[in-house]
């Protein structure tokens, strides 16, 4: 530490002692006698100052002295500067009152990193759902509780985990996958195992739905959650050639989805996927995608469409998102003998007030190897946002299956909550 400094630091000790004791003065100020202690108590400080001041800038000038070599003593035109120095702090320390501090050589400005910025972004949901149906059918379930790390690898790469925990399955890595974002050309890169780029909803997680389930033609074309494998992914931002963005999404997984063999890596399967969004205006965008999926004697294309209307000057009480999904099945029964299905939904969803929603969904699809076994529903629901943590949703659901005539109506209440940077996270 240099004399300056310590100087400038035992100057702001003793005036920070100075202010001390006159905020000390207006609690003391009702009990004034004739003698006035309070006055005189300050009379002393203002001294006390002003003695401490003068020393200071004595030592200040002797330091500017030693500093531009004038001569000091008997020793010659330089003088024995390290003992003036010497001297010097001594006289400072005695002013001060008490020793100047020692800094550590080893404690050089940003020698030590900071631990925590390593630690990766932790996140955790809760997803409970209490129904009641015609068929007999009632319970709370604890769908799923969610475990979220998320973390930058290096200025290159991150990573994401997602760790789901459910009565049913047990414990199950959902998604697990390093990403490189910053590639040149809007190139990105990922592998490991993720949902899959098919469609809209498909890449959302369970819980931050905008219904209490996947819509029907998901579930029966791709599993009761979805579709999500384990591979490499590459997605590329074109540079706009028809709309405001253009994205073209390619993945290569294996075949442990049921829809492709249940078999990891023995049939590999390939994904394409296209966006087109356009900013139309101010409040309104809108988008197209192409979903098409092929392996182990089966293939599911999509298109989806997705209209979103929010005006800015009212975004917390008024928005409206229409989505529609249109997919069809080709697949192989167990004689080889190939079947084609079409299956879809469409909803809207519309803000009636700050944090409350209202909506309605449509499903109908055929069975991917018994095309003739068509099941449709309708799913209105009802949806709170207590707040960025806390949704609960109420759901009706009426689901008919056509070839038998059996018919379901279901009543569900759902909680879900959430802690962490990344609560109700879609993707």
């Amino acid at each position: 530490m240099s004399i300056h400094a310590w100087l400038g630091g035992a100057r702001k000790r003793m005036l920070a002692v100075a202010a001390a004791f006159c905020l000390l003065a207006p609690a003391a100020a009702p009990a004034q006698t004739e003698t006035d202690p309070v006055a005189t108590l300050r009379q002393e400080i203002g001294a006390l100052r002003q003695e401490y001041g003068e020393r200071l800038s004595a030592l200040e000038a002797r330091l500017a002295q030693l500093e531009t070599g004038r001569p000091q003593g008997p020793q010659g035109p330089q003088g024995d500067t390290e003992d003036e120095l010497a001297a010097l702090r001594a006289e400072a320390e005695a002013t001060a009152g008490e020793p100047a501090p020692e800094i550590p050589q080893a404690a050089v400005a940003g020698s030590e990193r900071n631990l925590n910025r390593l630690n990766p972004e932790i996140s955790v949901t809760g997803d409970m759902v209490g129904f009641y149906t015609d068929q007999g059918r009632e319970d709370f379930d604890a769908r799923e509780f969610e475990l979220n790390f998320q973390s930058a690898l290096d200025p290159f790469s991150l990573t994401k985990w997602t760790l789901a925990f459910s009565p049913e399955e047990g414990v199950d890595i959902e998604e697990g996958y390093v990403s490189y974002t910053n590639l040149p050309g809007g190139l990105g890169l990922t592998a490991g195992k993720f949902r899959q780029n098919f469609g809209v909803l498909n890449r959302w997680h369970l819980h931050a739905l905008p219904q209490l389930d996947y819509p029907l033609a998901l579930q029966t074309y791709f599993g009761d959650e979805g579709l999500a494998q384990t591979g490499l992914r590459a997605n590329w931002l074109l540079p706009r050639p028809w709309a405001s963005a253009n994205e073209v999404t390619l993945e290569l997984t294996d075949g442990e989805s049921d829809a492709f063999g249940g078999e990891s890596f023995e049939n590999l399967v390939g994904l394409a996927h296209l966006k087109n969004y356009w900013d139309i205006g101010e409040a309104v965008y809108a988008e197209l995608g192409l979903s098409g999926i092929s392996g182990n004697d089966s293939q599911v294309l999509g298109g989806d469409f997705t209209f979103h209307w929010q005006p800015p000057s009212r975004a917390k009480y008024r928005e409206i998102t229409w989505r529609t999904e249109v997919l069809r099945s080709d697949r192989d029964d167990e004689e080889g003998v190939g079947h084609q299905a079409w299956g879809g939904y469409s909803y809207i969803e519309s803000l009636l007030a700050q944090n409350l929603y209202a909506g309605v969904r449509y499903d109908r699809v055929e069975d991917p190897l018994d095309p003739e076994r068509v099941t449709w529903g309708v799913f209105p629901n009802l949806t709170w946002w207590q707040s960025e943590y806390v949704r609960l949703r109420g759901e009706y659901g009426f689901i008919k299956d056509d070839l038998t005539g059996d018919e379901e109506n279901r009543f569900s209440l759902q909680l879900t909550w959430a802690a962490g940077p990344h609560k109700h996270e879609i993707y």
